[in-house]
């Protein structure tokens, strides 16, 4: 495990995640860490960091699925006129984000039903786009991610290659 310590020079870390530095404090060997050293584990942590974000993404799009998940069976209830407008009203305001000005006060004639219809689908479209950004947005980040830690894997692989060449030089 590599320790580090944070400075004010020769300060490396992506986005969002703590620094790495040349420096540290309990390396076997020294007190200072190789280069490769330094990029895996500035390879690691910006993993870490968008594994993080990619947690984060997929919690907001477990929560935004399930307000379409229920906005659709409302949407469902109220073309069929069978759904409770006392509790259907309250989640279209406050989930949805619909404008209540935009609801009617009942949804008991087809042409009212129709206006609640109406004012779902604007936001209900709205979240489906957005819901398909935050898809490509979290297929970025495990992109991202997965390069990550490609380049770590790279870089112990050569390491590796180096340090066996070495020895080889020494035995042989």
């Amino acid at each position: 495990m590599i320790m580090i310590e944070t400075i004010s020079r020769n300060r490396y870390a992506p986005a969002g995640s703590d620094a790495v530095n040349l420096y540290s404090n309990e390396m076997e060997g020294g007190s200072h860490l190789t280069i490769g050293q330094l990029v895996i584990a500035v390879s690691m942590r910006s993993a870490a960091a968008y594994e993080a974000q990619s947690v984060i993404k997929m919690n907001s799009m477990t929560a935004d699925s399930d307000v379409l998940e229920q906005a659709a069976e409302y949407m469902e209830e109220i073309v069929n006129g069978n759904g409770n407008w006392a509790v259907i009203k309250p989640f279209l305001t406050d989930k949805l984000g619909v404008d209540e000005e935009d609801l009617p006060d009942a949804i008991d004639t087809y042409k009212k039903r129709m206006e609640a219809i109406d004012a779902m689908k604007v936001k209900v479209d709205a979240l489906t786009q957005s819901q398909q950004t935050d898809m490509i947005d979290m297929q970025t980040l495990v992109n991202r991610r997965d390069t990550a830690y490609s380049a770590s894997s790279n870089i112990v692989r050569s390491l590796g290659k180096a340090m066996d060449g070495t020895a080889r030089n020494f035995v042989g």
